[in-house]
């Protein structure tokens, strides 16, 4: 075999590992930026929710700061406030326990 075939037979095989290994770092590569596509969707889609829950909110203060009945409302309910003339009653929250089992012998 003459050196000048042995030489591009040689650049030949280079030129097709070369090849072999940039197809494997594009193939990472579009998988890296699928998956980065697909986060951003999600973060996309919990920014939207925050920001209807943020629209809820300033609605929420906003009745709060105008509406005096439904202060008052807010104010019963949450607090437990009644009128000057009411007699409140006010149970105990019931807690979620496992019930106790006796331990007798």
């Amino acid at each position: 075999m003459n050196p000048r075939k042995s030489i591009l037979v040689t650049f030949v095989i280079l030129a097709f590992c070369a090849g072999g290994y940039l197809l494997l770092q594009l193939q990472r590569a579009f998988d890296e930026y699928s998956h980065w596509q697909t986060k951003e969707a999600v973060l996309e889609k919990e920014l939207q929710d925050l920001r209807r829950e943020a629209k809820r909110h300033r609605q929420f203060l906003d009745r709060l700061r105008r509406d005096p009945e439904f202060q008052d409302a807010i104010a019963r309910k949450e607090l437990g406030y009644g009128k000057s003339d009411e007699l409140l009653y006010r149970m105990p929250e019931e807690k979620a326990e496992a019930p106790q089992q006796s331990q007798d012998p």
